[in-house]
């Protein structure tokens, strides 16, 4: 589904992919990242784990055929393929964590993030940890992306925000589609 510049897809994965998702990412997750992170001027308090591709590709082909598929169709970046060295984002929000207003980039001189897609692959029932775009100065609001197994990607220096989380556990696949560096 579209909306605007940015695009959702519910159903993507299903619960067996999210269940052997989950498996894999808490068999191969790496340290985390610190609990409280700044992110240029901004507070995220969930818990980061780094992951490589090669563990989760298998579960992600429908995830990255729609990258592309979104990507040809919408954007028509330049984008790196996809190889197993790739780090993704395994985000876990409990109570009261949430990521305030950001945008996502590298400080990389030979590339930039172009796509950034975020995947749910809850296991259990969240509240509150809701997905925000700020475009054009309004905040959109999208509910779609609290139902484990759907997808968003997004412009990458769109303003994106996550709730706090009121109950419950929200987890969260980070995907960085990087590129040539913008010109």
């Amino acid at each position: 589904m579209n909306i605007s510049n940015y695009f959702y897809w519910n159903n993507v994965l299903s619960t067996q992919n999210i269940k052997s998702i989950n498996s894999l990412l808490h068999k191969h997750k790496n340290k985390k990242e610190k609990l409280f992170i700044k992110a240029k001027n901004s507070k995220k308090t969930s818990i980061v784990y780094p992951i490589k591709l090669k563990y989760l590709k298998e579960n992600l082909n429908k995830v990255f055929s729609y990258i592309i598929e979104s990507n040809q169709n919408n954007y028509g970046y330049d984008i790196f393929n996809f190889n197993d060295e790739n780090e993704l984002h395994f985000n876990i929000y409990k109570k009261n964590q949430e990521y305030e207003w950001h945008i996502d980039s590298t400080n990389e001189k030979s590339s930039d993030i172009k796509l950034t897609v975020l995947i749910n692959v809850s296991d259990s029932f969240f509240s509150g940890g809701n997905f925000n775009l700020l475009t054009s100065n309004n905040s959109i609001l999208f509910p779609e992306l609290n139902k484990p197994g759907s997808i968003i990607v997004i412009n990458s220096n769109t303003l994106h925000k996550e709730t706090p989380v009121t109950k419950g556990e929200r987890k969260t696949l980070t995907i960085f589609v990087k590129g040539p560096t913008f010109k």
